[in-house]
């Protein structure tokens, strides 16, 4: 589907997709709005992908679905018996972009999950599933114990049927938070169409609860510099997911730069 004439528009996607939700009026609906509205907002029509799409629709779906809409749980649930029955080749990275808005079983909508396929029930289960390496969940266990600010931020992170905390965009959250505080919130990028509830949450989970901002950001940094050269895997994640995420010199809350120890300043240094 990559002529200019499709019924969404430009279009870097596979007929196969195309196939899929022509049969599902609804969801056809749904892409052709999602997919105009990300090319009038600017988006790269190479982002326009069968995972992109499936992603913008089912989220969009999932949004009706705990709405009360009726027609957008049937379209859920058709879109599930059209993956089960989709080609392997084209269907696994689409699974999982489809997969990430259905609600766990016994979670509000999760009859949609317990009406999927052996297929795709199948990757639910194996994504779900989800388990920190043992020496990751102590690391994350000493930081909210350390840090008991963070435990919101956490709490927004936490996934699977085991509701683990996923580590990686934890500690992203937890230095864009650290930077956040340092700039009095003015490094959170808020976009002009957010509504006040996702403004209010942001600001919540990102500068709320620090009677002492600069306490709690040196609070952060000390932690993970005693913490460096333990365990590998650690080490890693610190480095990829908090030390990657901190601004660059001339952005805002630079500052936090300055108040690495000698670990973290070697981390940033092999980083860039």
């Amino acid at each position: 589907m990559s002529g200019t004439g499709s019924w969404t528009g430009p279009w870097t996607g596979s007929g196969w997709l195309e196939h899929t939700m022509l049969a599902v009026p609804l969801a056809r609906e749904v892409a052709g709005s999602e997919v105009r509205a990300g090319l009038d907002a600017g988006l790269d029509v190479d982002l326009m992908t069968d995972g992109f799409v499936m992603e913008l629709v089912s989220a969009e779906l999932m949004a009706r679905v705990q709405a009360g809409d009726l027609a957008a749980r049937e379209a859920m649930v058709a879109l599930g018996a059209s993956l089960e029955a989709g080609p392997p080749v084209v269907g696994e990275d689409i699974v999982s972009a489809y997969l990430i808005h259905v609600p766990s079983p016994g979670q509000p909508g999760g009859e949609i999950a317990d009406g999927l396929g052996p297929r795709v029930r199948a990757a639910l289960d194996q994504d779900r599933d989800h388990r920190n390496e043992p020496a990751v969940a102590a690391f994350l266990d000493r930081l909210l114990q350390a840090v008991p600010a963070l435990r919101p931020l956490a709490d927004a992170e936490r996934y699977g049927y085991h509701d683990e905390v996923l580590a990686h965009p934890f500690l992203s959250d937890v230095a864009e938070r650290a930077v956040a505080l340092l700039t009095g919130g003015e490094s959170l990028e808020i976009d002009d169409d957010w509504t006040d509830q996702e403004r209010a949450e942001a600001l919540r989970l990102f500068t709320s609860a620090a009677p002492d901002p600069v306490a709690e950001v040196r609070a952060v940094l000390d932690f993970f510099e005693a913490e460096l050269g333990s365990v590998p895997e650690v080490d890693e994640l610190v480095a990829a997911a908090f030390v990657g995420m901190l601004p660059d010199e001339d952005e805002p809350g630079a500052e936090i730069l300055g108040l690495l120890g000698p670990r973290l300043r070697t981390e940033l240094r092999q980083a860039r």
